[in-house]
C-alpha cells in the first residue's frame, strides 16, 4: 500500500477531468472524539469542503444517522449518506432503504436490552440511530472492558445467530446493523450511478474504519481508495493517509487542481 500524497501527481490529469469525493466523517475529516457529540467539524475544514463543492462532486458517507451528519457538516449542494448507507440525501435524492425500515423494531429491542444491561456502566455510550445502533466503549476503564464485551455479546448474540443483525467492531465501538445485503460499498456504487451514470468521473473514497472496507472493495478497480491509518494495517484500500491532517492536505491539493 502506497502513501497517497507521494503518488498523487500520477493521477492529477485524470482527477482534473472530474472526480467524486466520498469522505467518511469520524476519523477521516474530524479526529475521533471521546464522545460522538464532541466530534465537531472545524471551521477551516468546512471552508475547505465548501471550496471543493464547485470543483468536484462531494459525498459525506458515515455510520452516523443522516440527521446527525447533516447537522455537523452543514453544507448545501452535496450528498449525504447516513447509517452505513441505509439513508441517502442530496440533490434530487432522498431515500431510506425500505428493508432497513422493517428492522427498526429489532434495533430498538436490542438497544432497550443493552440499556438495561450496560446502560449504567461508566463510560458506555449507546447510540440508537433508528436503522442501526452504535455502542461506544472508549471511556470504559481498561480493566472493565472484558466484562462489558461479555455482557454485550450475551445480549446481541441471539440476534446474530438468528440472522437478524450483524456486528462490526470498529475503534472502541460496536456497530449493530440489519443483516441486509447493503453497506457503504453498495451505497457508494449506488450514489456513483446517480451522480455519474456514464462513468466518466473517478471515485475517490477516503475512510478509516472497518465499515469502510466494503467501499474499498466495491470501488477498488474503479477509483482511488484510501484508508486513514497511522500504522500499517490490512485493508482493501490501495493507498493510505496517516491522519486527519493528511486528509486535509490531500483535499487542499484537490482544491488547487481545478483553480
Amino acid at each position: 500500500m502506497k502513501h497517497l500524497l507521494s503518488q498523487l501527481h500520477k493521477f492529477q490529469k485524470n482527477l482534473r477531468a472530474g472526480a467524486v469525493l466520498l469522505l467518511d466523517y469520524d476519523g477521516t475529516i474530524v479526529p475521533i472524539a471521546r464522545r460522538p457529540e464532541l466530534a465537531l467539524l472545524p471551521d477551516d475544514t468546512r471552508k475547505l469542503l465548501k471550496a471543493l463543492i464547485g470543483k468536484f462532486k462531494l459525498v459525506i458517507i458515515s455510520g452516523r444517522a443522516l440527521s446527525s451528519v447533516k447537522h455537523l457538516v452543514r453544507l448545501r449542494g452535496i450528498y449525504y449518506v447516513g447509517n452505513h448507507g441505509f439513508e441517502i440525501n442530496g440533490p434530487n435524492v432522498n431515500i431510506i432503504k425500505s428493508e432497513a425500515k422493517c428492522t427498526r423494531p429489532i434495533i430498538s429491542d436490542i438497544c432497550e436490552k443493552l440499556r438495561e444491561k450496560v446502560g449504567k456502566m461508566k463510560g458506555v455510550v449507546l447510540e440508537d440511530k433508528g436503522l442501526t445502533a452504535s455502542v461506544h466503549y472508549r471511556l470504559v476503564e481498561r480493566n472493565k472492558v472484558g466484562g462489558f464485551k461479555k455482557i454485550f455479546w450475551s445480549v446481541v448474540n441471539p440476534y446474530v445467530v438468528s440472522g437478524k443483525v450483524r456486528i462490526t467492531e470498529g475503534k472502541k465501538v460496536f456497530e449493530i446493523r440489519p443483516n441486509l445485503n447493503w453497506d457503504k460499498g453498495k451505497a457508494a456504487l449506488w450514489i456513483m450511478d446517480v451522480i455519474d451514470p456514464k462513468k466518466k468521473l473517478i471515485p475517490v473514497y477516503v475512510g478509516d474504519d472497518q465499515t469502510d472496507e466494503d467501499a474499498f472493495s466495491a470501488l477498488r478497480d474503479r477509483g482511488i481508495t484510501v484508508v486513514v491509518s497511522a500504522r500499517p494495517r490490512r485493508s482493501q484500500a490501495k493507498f493510505f493517509l496517516r491522519d486527519v491532517d493528511e486528509v486535509k492536505a490531500f483535499l487542499s491539493k484537490m482544491a488547487q487542481m481545478r483553480d
